[in-house]
This record gives C-alpha cells, structure tokens and sequence, in this order.
C-alpha cells in the first residue's frame, strides 16, 4: 500500500471535499481521486460516498480514518525518532491521564519537561477506560496513566504508586474523625464521579462483595463538577489524595480515610508493548515516575510508593 494514499485519504476525509484536498497537496483532482479509488481496492472496501456536502467518509471509511491517523502518527514517531539519535529528545508524546492523575501532575509535568527537555511537545488529555485500548491500537496514546488499564498481549504497564482513597466532605464537616471504616458508607448519599465507571465502578463492587449497597447522591458528575459540588455542601464522595491535597490545604475540603477494610487502587503507566518508544517518550516516562515521586515526598499524593 502506498503510503501516500493514506495521506490523500486523510486530507479528503479532513476537508469533506476533492478539490480543497487536491488544492492543500498541490496536485491536481483527477490524480488525487485515482490515489483514492487505488486505495479504495487495496482494502478492499468503499471510503467515500458522493453527497450534497462533498465527499462524505463511509463506515468503513470512518473505520479506516480512525486507524490512518494512528499510521501517519506512528510514520512521524518514528521520524522523530531517527533524527533525534545522539541528540535531545524531541517530538510529540500524547498522554491520556484519569482525572485524578492529570489533576496532580499536569503543572509538575510540564514544569520539569520545560525544565529539561525543552524540544518535547506533550499533549496531555483525559482518557476514559474504556477508550484506552482502542487508542493505542489507533495510534492515538504513546502513554496512559491510569488505574483502569491493565496488562494484556500489547499493553506493558508499570505500577507506580498505590493511592488510597478518602471519603471527602465540605470544610463546614466539623466532625474530627480522621477515619470511617468502608461499612458505614453505606449510610452516606454519596456523589461518585462517572456513575459506575473509574472510582465509582470500584466501590459500588466492593459495597456487593461486602454485603451493601452505595446509596447514590442525586447529583453526579466526572471529578471537577464533584469537587465543586462537595464543597457547596451537596453531598460527599470518596476520591484519591492526588485529586484533593490542594483542597484540603485551602481549607475547602476536609477528608477522613476509609478502613475496615483500607480502600486503595494502584495508578499504573502503560504504554504499547508493539510498538517501539520513542526516546521523546522515555523521557517523557522518566519524567512522570520523577513527578509522582516528589509529589509523594510533599504528602500531595497519599499511598505507598511503588516506583524503584
């Protein structure tokens, strides 16, 4: 398959339209609709149908795009990373971090990447379980962090700290508890972020396997609609010290550990196990296991260290 014709492809699929296509490859339209119908019989399917709105991608053309840009992705990585042998690391390296995780390493992340490897251009987005094995097979993720993902035939992952979690309340809670043991939640409207999905997904199973159920706020939301709610006094919620310590220290929040038994999950990174890193994104790895480590060291992410 001709490499170039996935560029077309992609530009076809982008601009909805032949000649705006042809126009940004500079070549001209009869050639670049002969590019697309080859390719077209390389896969063996349709791509695009003609309408009223221009060239609009067919499902299997949908299909297709989704893993053309995970192509052109991999093809630029891989450019990034001849050119930068015995150099600085340079180049793109996407991350798609859980809420809680992008919440605590966001700024140090991007502080000491500016710090040390300047060259490095990191896009950084929230990345739902659900959609982290399919970003990797479309080239969409270089990296993840997260406490959903785990390891199979193509996914590597590397424990990096195993956090605990707190039931999290508004400053105005003047109870002095430090502590609330897990079967007492089940007294407590509580706000889970994502419904049954991340935090929520995890407790409401443990509740089952203990013989309860969560009672479940009327309100709900992903982490930072959470937090807002939390400290309007709307409801409680049970969250990871890495998405609150700032909270707590303004005196917004305050947060009591869950024992009996101890509630904890392990944030993992992982990445695909093939495909070869680019040094871009080895640096960006060393930079993540430093930045939890510190923020661990501050007591800005409660658990036990897993990082060696």
């Amino acid at each position: 398959m001709d490499f170039r014709r996935i560029q077309h492809f992609v530009h076809v699929a982008e601009l909805g339209s032949l000649s705006k296509a042809a126009d940004r490859l500079h070549i001209v339209q009869p050639a670049l609709s002969q590019s697309i119908k080859r390719l077209e019989d390389d896969i063996g399917a349709i791509l695009f149908v003609r309408s009223r709105r221009g060239m609009e991608p067919t499902e299997h053309g949908l299909v297709f795009l989704k893993y053309a840009y995970g192509i052109l992705n991999q093809y630029n990585r891989a450019k990034e990373s001849i050119a930068t042998i015995g150099e600085n690391p340079k180049g793109i390296v996407s991350v798609a971090m859980t809420a809680s995780a992008l919440h605590a390493l966001t700024v140090p992340v991007c502080t000491r990447l500016k710090e040390e490897f300047p060259d490095i251009e990191l896009c950084i987005e929230e990345g739902m379980a659900a959609n982290i094995q399919q970003g990797f097979e479309a080239g969409q993720y270089d990296l993840v962090v997260s406490h959903l993902v785990k390891p199979n035939d193509t996914i590597h992952i590397e424990n990096l700290i195993q956090e605990d979690l707190f039931l999290v309340t508004s400053y105005q809670d003047r109870s002095e508890k430090t502590e609330i043991s897990f079967g007492e939640l089940a007294k407590i409207p509580l706000i889970l972020p994502q419904g049954h999905h991340g935090v929520g997904g995890e407790i409401f199973a443990l509740a089952e396997n203990h013989g309860f159920k969560i009672i479940s706020a009327k309100v709900r939301g992903a982490l930072h609609p959470t937090l807002q709610l939390i400290e309007a006094g709307f409801g409680q919620s049970i969250l990871p010290w890495s998405a609150i310590s700032d909270r707590i220290a303004q005196k917004k929040l305050r947060a009591r550990r869950i024992v009996q038994p101890n509630i904890y999950h392990t944030i993992s990174m992982a990445h695909p196990s093939h495909r070869p890193l680019t040094q871009a994104s080895i640096a960006v790895m060393k930079i993540i296991r430093q930045s939890i480590g510190k923020i661990h060291d501050q007591g800005k992410w409660s658990g036990k260290l897993l990082i060696a």
